[in-house]
């Protein structure tokens, strides 16, 4: 091993962490982040990189620490085991903190005192502390309801919280710290013997009577003690001190605090930044296993560690500016809740009763609520960190329950409401582009207010961009969101005009006159050229270009003929999609909407496929469930270069994982070999060759130059405005470019993000939108809506209707439909009025019913799945059979081809299948089990911020369950926790477009049937 010995960093003490740690880590950090520090007598990891790495691995970063303060403060706890300990009793706790649970049982006991405690600190009035009368109290009025501690009072369990946590950050082994710890350590289990006897009769919703009405053997006592203890010590300390925090950071930023009381949704923002800022539990406790490398450090077998999530939480090189309190800050996963397997059990109880109750209700009641000038804010810690003093003024209480106070001191809505600021009078709104971007942030509109006049315009004779041309013909599961936005189009509010162009039919400056809002959604369609020499030969073609052409864009000239040997510049997951169209059986494309014409001259003579990218499969851009796609396809022989597959072990790189399944594909699948597809890993382009057309890409690797011939080239590198943007890409990432003009999807921030990120800004955009409006007067000479009428050469919604009826009745068998290539066919068929249009299906698909029956199975560690799950279940069950699924106790043969089957699933610590789902994964796997004929959605839950195990859990159990022969439908939803998004809306809208697509299936089979009966 070659790693380096720890420096030695004698010069810290724990006085000066206490006073103030971040200037000594940040020191730290910037000396590499890993260091022995005497006085605390542990190795301190520092650096955001080095204490997300300890999180990734338990068996080399173990929680069971020889001697630990935590074990001897409190008993021997959850956070100081390691699997599968740890699981067994972590799940004894979630059922109680699951979000649900907090949702439907706690969230009103969080109400009722929130009010109760506010009440409190106004009798206290001009000597009031914002800790010790308010964020204290209420912390400890609802851990004791939620644990059942009906004996004690909220100051008993203040002073338990204290006490415990003192004994386990008691580095400096003060005696008198311990004897107050031993003290409320017994205290503790005499108050807990009896209540276990009273819980007994007595049954409710808490955490004592849950755990003694489960099912099986119970958990030892010692284990409750213990548990119990740990949950007193966190659980208040936590919410307390975040609660804090965040008021004492709005308090010294006004600024920020007036963002907040004009948009209440931010409340959340505030939560996360607050905890990012000064993480409540500073530091916490592992131990090495065996010898190890961490940041170029060797920890011997053995070592103590400190994990520094306050430093972790300001490392520059993941925030700028990380000293400074920002909401508006880029999202980024903190790790205040830790990650992995050890993840915060009580984070969904935190932001219920401080983001959703706590901070809103405080600000919301005492008006003018500020510091005091001469009695100034303390705060203190560094094992836990928090506010110590925080004295508080007011001018008035508002005496009502109050959730954020609006700008002119009206009631504002809840941090968890959907209610938007809206103008007083219909909003009319202008958006300039039709693709996926335009569409959402119709619809997003439209939902926040549902009087808005939304006018959509677009260059093409039809809508949705992107959608329509740009998505992979053999992806109509993406596609199928267009079948939303065709229930968008109405006359009365939302209108389509398609064929006018800005800057020739209509000008921004006249858009801007004649609506409240014009939203520019142009998107970026140029494909961005190698810069390396030989790139303006012949036989270059952009893969924006060749898609469009494929999906037959009436604005691409021809369709290019690519020869037999045909080189791809990059690994996005566009560049993805291009090799699938050039290896893909043509057999294999029934239910696209692929034209066999325009196939055959694309890819008929094509034998080998180079794909060629400049990173290494861990760092490569594709999604990994398009490669598995790829490894999958019949008749494909894989063969992959520059890439060790060795250097980390299976399932802790997605990534790795999909490159290793190209090259086990295709052996002995019976299909004759038609494509052979070289993979090129860690190669960086340096010329093109050829004298009439490229004959050659040429690229440098770490061993030297390597030549691929080629009949065409295909880059697959980016894409850039074209030379009639309205707009420079990325200059305006808010979305707003001044009030009144807007931007959206890739013109808002550059070629970046996927449909579904589309539709997460939009609903940012819109409520942006409303808010700008609201304060301004809507102008009362707006131009009558029917102005736009009268565009000569506009199409309307009915005319899209038409071409989309003509093309799906011209369609080959096997085949979606066979689209109108020139402008003059679907201006033709739009402006046909003998096609008889069939009556407008105005429902989402949810609220329709499928037409099938519906198993909604889930795999939940903490409860997220769960929570969507039964959102979907409550979603479904006025139209639909539909069931609900714990993977966790199903066998595969629980699963009925007969039905049709989402499958929710979170990712357990580093990509893995939630625990108690791994048995069902396991016997999918064994090979015991077909599954032929059963269609199943996936909709996976994840954290970004584990780029290589992003959403894993979920495409493990995908993969196992299309081994078994069963067949993925749809768009595969996801959801990263670290995104802001709301999960339970994320999962409402993947659900309607699994539901356009089956319902379009169900329509498909009843019209087959009744063929066959004529």
């Amino acid at each position: 091993m070659t790693a380096n010995p720890a420096p030695v960093a004698d010069w810290v003490t724990i006085p000066d962490l206490y006073r103030d740690p971040f200037p000594i880590y940040d020191r730290l950090r910037a000396e590499g982040g890993v260091h022995w520090v005497p006085q605390v007598g542990r190795y301190l990891i520092t650096s955001y990189d080095a204490v997300h790495a300890t999180e990734f691995d338990q068996e080399t970063f173990s929680a069971n620490e020889e001697g630990s303060l935590q074990i001897r403060a409190m008993g021997h706890s959850m956070l100081r085991r390691d699997d599968p300990e740890h699981y067994a009793e972590r799940a004894a706790w979630q059922p109680v903190l699951r979000p649900g649970v907090v949702k439907r049982t706690w969230r009103a006991v969080f109400e009722r005192n929130a009010d109760r405690y506010i009440d409190e600190l106004v009798e206290r009035g001009p000597d009031a502390d914002l800790i010790w009368d308010f964020a204290a109290p209420f912390a400890a009025e609802n851990l004791r309801e939620i644990l059942g501690f009906h004996n004690v009072h909220q100051t008993d369990l203040q002073r338990w919280s204290q006490t415990l946590i003192d004994a386990t950050g008691n580095y400096a082994d003060d005696p008198a710290v311990w004897e107050l710890g031993r003290r409320s350590f017994d205290e503790v289990d005499l108050a807990l013997d009896e209540m276990l006897t009273w819980h007994v009769k007595h049954p409710d919703h808490s955490l004592i009577s849950s755990l003694l009405a489960m099912p099986g053997d119970r958990m030892p006592i010692e284990k409750i003690r213990a548990n119990i203890k740990m949950t007193i010590g966190g659980g208040l300390n936590e919410p307390r001190d975040a609660l804090g925090v965040a008021a004492w950071a709005l308090l010294s930023h006004p600024d920020q605090r007036r963002a907040v009381e004009e948009d209440p949704a931010l409340w959340s923002a505030v939560f996360e930044e607050s905890l990012r800022w000064i993480a409540p539990i500073g530091l916490y406790s592992r131990q090495t296993t065996r010898d190890v490398e961490l940041s170029g450090v060797l920890l011997p077998a053995g070592a103590k560690l400190g994990i520094c999530i306050l430093s972790a939480n300001r490392d520059e090189s993941v925030w700028d500016d990380a000293d400074r309190f920002d909401i508006r800050r880029e999202v980024k996963p903190h790790l205040a809740f830790s990650k992995g397997v050890h993840v915060c059990l009580g984070a969904w109880v935190a932001r219920s009763q401080v983001a959703d109750i706590g901070l809103p209700r405080l600000f919301g009641r005492l008006r003018g609520l500020d510091l005091v000038a001469d009695r100034p804010a303390q705060v203190g810690g560094w094992v836990f960190r928090g506010m110590l003093k925080l004295p508080v003024q007011w001018s008035s209480d508002s005496g009502a329950a109050g959730v954020g106070a609006a700008a002119d001191g009206a009631a504002a809505p809840t941090a968890g409401s959907t209610e938007t600021a809206t103008p007083s009078t219909p909003a009319r709104v202008a958006i300039v582009g039709a693709g996926p971007a335009g569409c959402f942030t119709a619809q997003a509109l439209r939902r926040a207010a549902p009087d808005a006049q939304i006018d959509v315009f677009d260059a093409l004779p039809v809508p949705y961009g992107l959608l329509r041309y740009g998505v992979a013909s053999d992806h109509q599961g993406t596609k199928s969101v267009a079948r939303q936005f065709d229930r968008l189009f109405d006359p009365e509010h939302t209108r389509f005009h398609g064929n006018v162009r800005l800057g020739a039919d209509v000008t921004l400056e006249r858009l801007r006159e004649s609506f409240d809002a014009v939203v520019l959604a142009t998107g970026l369609h140029s494909d961005v050229r190698l810069a390396v020499p030989g790139s303006e030969l012949p036989g270059i073609v952009g893969a924006g270009a060749l898609t469009r052409a494929a999906n037959g864009h009436p604005d691409e000239a021809g369709t290019p003929h690519l020869g037999e040997n045909v080189v791809v510049v990059g690994h996005g997951n566009v560049a993805m999609d291009v090799v699938r169209l050039l290896s893909r059986d043509p057999q294999d494309y029934d239910g696209s909407d692929i034209d066999d014409d325009v196939l055959r001259e694309i890819a008929g003579d094509v034998r080998t496929v180079h794909v060629v990218g400049r990173s290494l499969p861990s760092a490569a851009r594709f999604d990994p469930v398009m490669v598995r796609e790829l490894a999958g396809l019949a008749g494909v022989r894989h063969v992959v270069h520059g890439a060790d597959l060795d250097t980390v072990p299976a399932g802790k790189d997605a990534r790795l994982d999909a490159v290793r399944e190209l090259t086990s594909s295709g052996d002995g699948d019976g299909h004759r070999e038609r494509v052979t597809v070289e993979w090129w890993f860690g190669l960086s382009p340096v010329r093109i060759e050829g004298d009439a057309a490229a004959e050659a890409v040429v690229f440098a690797s770490p061993d030297g130059e390597v030549r691929l011939a080629a009949d065409s080239v295909v880059t697959a590198v980016g894409f850039a405005a074209d030379p009639e943007s309205p707009l420079e890409p990325a200059a305006h990432a808010s979305g707003r470019v001044e009030p009144g003009l807007y931007t959206a999807g890739w013109l808002r921030r550059g070629p970046r993000g996927t449909i579904p990120d589309q539709r997460a800004d939009a609903r940012g955009l819109a409520a942006m939108i409303l808010e700008d409006l609201a304060a301004h007067t809507s102008a009362e000479d707006r131009p009558a809506r029917r102005e736009w009428e009268r565009l000569a050469p506009a199409v309307d919604a009915d005319g899209w209707r038409r071409v989309d009826l003509q093309e799906r009745l011209a369609a080959v068998p096997g085949r979606e439909r066979r689209k109108l290539r020139s402008r003059e066919e679907l201006l033709a068929a739009a402006r046909d009025e003998s096609i008889a249009l069939p009556p407008r299906d105005d429902g989402p698909a949810a609220a329709r019913g499928f037409g099938v029956p519906v198993t909604v199975a889930f795999a939940s560690e903490s409860g997220g799945a769960e929570l969507v799950t039964d959102d979907l279940r409550r979603v479904l069950e006025p139209t639909t059979d539909v069931r609900v699924l714990d993977l966790g106790e199903a066998r595969p043969d629980d699963l009925d081809p007969a039905r049709l089957h989402l499958v929710v699933s979170s990712t357990y610590g580093d990509g893995e299948v939630p625990t108690a789902a791994r048995p069902f994964h396991a016997a999918l796997r064994s090979g015991a089990h077909r599954l032929d004929g059963l269609r199943y959605a996936v909709f996976g839950m994840g954290d970004r911020s584990y780029t290589k195990t992003y959403s894993r859990g979920s495409e493990l159990l995908d993969e196992a369950l299309a081994a078994c022969g069963a067949e993925r439908v749809g768009e595969y939803g996801r959801h990263d926790a670290g995104s802001g998004a709301d999960p339970v809306e994320a999962a409402q809208e993947w659900l309607d477009g699994i539901g356009e697509v089956v319902g379009a299936d169900v329509a498909v089979a009843a019209g087959a049937d009744a063929t066959r009966s004529v």
